[in-house]
């Protein structure tokens, strides 16, 4: 099994969600891929495009590191992820910036809309 870069959420955390947690408030499901680990890096790469305010900040083969802009304060909140060729998923990890104390759902609400895009994007 390939070593994973991304992590579980900090414990009660409540400005992070993550597909390698558990605790209620962060855990999300990771994506599944059929076809190859190549492919799925294209379709994590697309949609990460298809949001506004966002830069490619690391691409080191399986894993991506990006920073999407919140519209109005223009937070950098941190977005991994990385694609696990071995188990043919793709797993994420949203953080927002270190001094908000909670995001009020927003990295939820906006993983949830790339998991949609991702998934949409890997059928087809």
């Amino acid at each position: 099994m390939p070593v994973k870069r991304i992590t579980p959420c900090p414990e009660g955390s409540q400005k992070c969600v993550s597909t390698l947690d558990t605790q209620k408030y962060c855990a999300m499901e990771p994506v599944p891929f059929t076809g190859t680990a190549e492919s799925a890096k294209t379709a994590v790469m697309k949609v990460i495009a298809e949001f506004p305010r966002t830069s490619v900040v690391e691409d080191d083969g399986a894993y991506v590191k990006a920073i999407f802009k919140t519209k109005v304060i223009r937070w950098k909140d941190t977005v991994e992820f990385e694609v696990d060729a071995e188990d043919s998923m793709v797993h994420f990890r949203s953080e927002s910036v270190p001094y908000a104390g909670s995001d009020l759902g927003a990295n939820r609400k906006r993983m949830t809309a790339v998991r949609a895009n991702l998934v949409t994007a890997l059928a087809g």
